[in-house]
Formats: C-alpha cells, sequence, structure tokens
C-alpha cells in the first residue's frame, strides 16, 4: 500500500534529518536558535509520519480482520458444501459451479489476508518497495510540511 510506503518514508526522514541536524552541531558550530526551530520542524515531521503509520496500520488491521472472518465463513461454507456432496445430501454435478465459485474465493481471501499480514509486519518502507524521498514544502510562515 503506497500509503503506508509515504508515511515510513517521511518518518523515516525525519529520523534522518534530525540525526542529521544532531551530527552537524557536534561539529560545527550552529546558531541555537536555528537549531531549534529545525529540531522542532524535524521531530513535528517525525510525530506526523509516526502517527499515519499507525493510523494506516490501524485501518489495514481491521481491514485484515474482515478478511479473515470472511475466509473463516467461506472455508467453512466450502467445507460443508463438499460434506453434503460426499454424504449424497446434494447431487456433485448440481453443485459443481458453486463449489468452484466457494474454491476460488477461498483462494482470494487467502491471498488479500496473507498481503493484509504482509503489510503489517513491515517496519520500514524498505520493505514495502523502498524509501520514497518526499520533499518538504515550506508553508508561507517559513515552517515545512510535506
Amino acid at each position: 500500500m503506497r500509503k503506508l510506503q509515504i508515511a515510513f518514508s517521511k518518518k523515516e526522514k525525519a529520523q534522518r534529518l534530525l540525526t542529521n541536524l544532531k551530527q552537524l552541531q557536534e561539529t560545527e558550530d550552529v546558531p541555537a536558535a536555528q537549531a531549534e526551530t529545525l529540531n522542532q520542524e524535524y521531530s513535528a515531521l517525525l510525530a506526523e509520519g509516526t502517527e499515519e503509520v499507525e493510523q494506516i496500520t490501524e485501518k489495514l488491521s481491521r481491514q485484515a480482520e474482515a478478511a479473515r472472518t470472511r475466509l473463516e465463513l467461506t472455508s467453512k461454507e466450502h467445507e460443508d458444501l463438499k460434506v453434503r456432496i460426499r454424504v449424497g445430501e446434494l447431487d456433485e454435478k448440481r453443485n459443481a459451479r458453486r463449489l468452484a465459485k466457494l474454491e476460488k474465493t477461498v483462494e482470494r481471501l487467502s491471498t488479500e489476508l496473507e498481503q493484509f499480514e504482509n503489510l503489517l509486519n513491515a517496519t520500514s518502507s524498505e520493505e514495502l518497495g523502498g524509501f520514497l524521498d518526499i520533499p518538504l514544502q515550506r508553508t508561507k510562515a517559513g515552517r515545512q510540511r510535506t
């Protein structure tokens, strides 16, 4: 999911900028007011990126749970239909299309759930296709925005 990749990239960029600022302060004379302003901007960006990651993962978690529930129900319906056909309650030829449709739905839901779990297990933009260098935009007040 691109939104999660962007959110992780924003968070990682802020972390990198804060680290670079700290290193610069250690090696060079940076005016305290300027360093404090940049520190506040980058910290705000980090908080924003972190919040976006959390919001997106919460939404993905709900979607994964819904997919898991649908998968369980569809799998149960599929297994129930197979048993009813095997015991002779239902005709196999008449229910072949329904059985195939349920099998296809179970496969699709399994793949969907696996994709959700991969997204939820991601801990960096690299795991989602790589870092995206999101440009920082300055507002009229001089503050940075993404």
